[in-house]
């Protein structure tokens, strides 16, 4: 089943391939068919083929394993005896709006392929949409009459009813009776992240008066801010890439993926919400670029995603398209200047945080904010003061704050203290100077051999990671990609850890080395343990072997943390933005690779 959505190759007794969770080019997902489990030993992923359909296609446990069921030709009691009658209900309800979507989305492409879509056809070619297109994003076209749509599906087993339901057909409050929604309009379908329709958008074709988008009401499947169009066509690159590309208007995203711009999404006539952001966090999407129109409307845009970006910890994008020569959708720009012209515009975005101050400031201090007044400089602070407090408490919420104080030329401390409504503390005062006693001088370490000699000391995990592998020579690959040379001291251990990596060595040659090399005692003993009476089961050695490699690049991580803040504190305000960047970095990474331990000390 696994093997139907991603490429596996035997290894052994396991399946392995390139994870379908996250992007990689080493394969570290394992399929464990005797024990009918998989595990993805580099993002952390694991479980049985539920799990599998559930984090691929957005699904709910219960709705897998009904299409598996379905598939498989095996009938599962619609009434189970912990279920209500509220939620069969509820059930039966979404199943009939699912066929009236399903079936409606299917009559629509039928019209637009016949003669009667020949104007809608022509509107699109117009458009630069292409056949393939169509078809991939399922168009179609509803007929300009008032009741076409019941006659129609009728023929097919769907009710007016169901019609209701999935808002297809209005009901006239004078009468009783009711008329189609959708007349004589584009249909755009728009799905789940599993692929199954929820509702449609439709675009007017004629001159009549009325909006010239219409989309479907809120329905028990259709919930506007929980819902991004594209995604179900979107979500592999997003996985694959960890970054969507966020736009406003059905035809974006459709010249976008037309133009090779596969990680595109829009929002359905609403700003970004947290919904809308977890969505993506199933994706596993870790950044998300906004490209809107240059107009009032677009630039307003980011401000109102970042309410949704800023409380989520997720990083932030602005891509802004020109406007020299007018008003320019992202659909038209993507037709006029192709993938590769989309790409050196995306590469060009700002981050969210910087965007948000350059408008503030161009708004309040007329762009020169050194030169401006102090109250266009606090203007821009009480701008900018709501974007802040959506931050997460931290280094992120930190680097922000001294960022705007920087373009503001203000004091970092008491922008702090503006900020979080503390009145800043005034500064100690020096204490005079007392003569003291120096330290006595230490005794010259004696050098060269016995005693004497510097002891080495060997980082704990790195000295497991060492002893797990000395103890299973053919988890060497596994040490390689998780990089255990070079989470050693350079020199001779590192180079047996190479050595270890390329083929097996003796473990008493490899424990005569480490003495050689100067390891410490306490590193020294754990190592032979590992090799010895404390040595992994064979089936449990390669885990053991990722968690310390991974706890031990968590310590280095740390390390690298601590040096960065003692250079920031030694440098004083404004922190450079290298130092800053440096340190977001740092703080992602170790955030990641706890996540992933905590992944691989889950059982299973």
């Amino acid at each position: 089943m696994i093997g139907r959505h991603m490429e596996l190759k035997r290894s052994g007794r396991t399946w392995k391939g390139n994870c379908v969770f996250h992007g990689e080019k080493t394969p570290s997902f394992h399929v464990y068919p005797e024990d009918k489990h998989f595990k993805c030993y580099g993002c952390g992923e694991h479980g049985d083929v539920f799990t599998f359909l559930q984090k691929l296609e957005g699904k709910e446990f219960p709705e897998v394993v009904r299409a598996l069921a379905l598939e498989v030709g095996v009938e599962i009691p619609e009434a189970a005896e912990e279920d209500s009658a509220e939620q069969r209900a509820r059930r039966k309800e979404r199943n009939e709006i699912h066929s009236a979507n399903d079936a409606g989305a299917r009559y629509f492409a039928a019209r637009l392929g016949s003669r009667f879509g020949d104007p809608a056809r022509a509107y699109l070619a117009g458009r630069g949409v292409s056949e393939d297109s169509i078809r991939r994003f399922r168009l179609g076209v509803a007929a300009d009459a008032w009741n076409d749509l019941p006659r129609r599906l009728a023929e097919k087993g769907i009710g007016l009813e169901a019609l209701k339901k999935a808002g297809l057909v209005i009901e006239r409050e004078k009468d009783g009776g009711t008329y189609d929604r959708f007349r004589n309009r584009l249909m755009f379908p728009i799905a789940g992240m599993d692929g199954q329709v929820i509702g449609f958008g439709g675009r007017a074709l004629g001159d009549e008066k009325g909006a010239k988008y219409l989309n479907t009401p809120e329905t028990p499947l259709y919930k506007k801010s929980r819902v991004l169009y594209g995604l179900d066509l979107a979500r592999e690159t997003i996985r694959k890439t960890r970054q969507a590309l966020l736009v406003e208007g059905y035809f974006d995203v459709i010249g976008l993926h037309q133009a090779g711009i596969t990680n595109a999404v829009a929002v359905c006539g609403t700003a970004l919400t947290p919904e809308h952001v977890e969505l993506l966090g199933r994706c596993d999407c870790r950044e998300v670029t906004i490209l809107f129109d240059g107009d009032a409307a677009g630039l307003a845009a980011p401000a109102k995603a970042a309410q949704a970006l800023f409380p989520a910890g997720l990083a932030g994008k602005v891509a802004v398209l020109p406007s020299d020569a007018g008003k320019t959708d992202p659909d038209d720009y993507a037709r006029a200047h192709g993938r590769a012209g989309v790409e050196a515009l995306l590469a060009k975005a700002a981050p969210l945080s910087a965007f948000l101050i350059d408008r503030a400031i161009d708004r309040t201090c007329a762009g020169r904010p050194r030169e401006a007044a102090l109250e266009q400089k606090l203007a821009a602070v009480r701008e900018l003061s709501p974007f802040v407090r959506m931050m997460p408490e931290g280094l992120a919420r930190s680097v922000f704050e001294d960022a705007i104080a920087k373009r503001l030329d203000l004091d970092p401390a008491a922008l702090h203290a503006e900020l979080s409504g503390e009145k800043p503390h005034p500064p100690p005062r020096p204490e005079p100077a007392v003569a003291r006693p120096g330290p006595a001088p230490r005794p010259a370490r004696p050098v060269g051999g016995g005693d004497a000699r510097m002891r080495l000391l060997l980082p704990g995990p790195a000295a497991d990671a060492l002893g797990i592998l000395a103890a299973h020579p053919e988890l060497g690959p596994v040490a390689d990609e998780e990089g255990l040379p070079r989470l050693l001291p350079p020199g001779p251990l590192a180079e047996l850890a190479r050595e270890l990596c390329r083929g097996p060595v003796a473990v008493d040659e490899a424990l005569a080395r480490l003495a050689a090399a100067g390891a410490d005692e306490a590193a020294t003993r754990r190592i032979r343990a590992l090799t010895g009476p404390a040595r992994p089961k064979p089936e449990e050695a390669e885990r053991e072997l990722r968690k310390a490699a991974v706890k031990a690049t968590i310590e280095a991580v740390r390390g690298e943390q601590d040096r960065l803040l003692a250079e920031i504190a030694k440098r004083g305000a404004p922190v450079p933005e290298d130092l800053a960047v440096a340190a977001q970095v740092a703080a992602r990474r170790r955030s990641d690779l706890e996540k992933r331990l905590r992944s691989l000390e889950r059982p299973g």
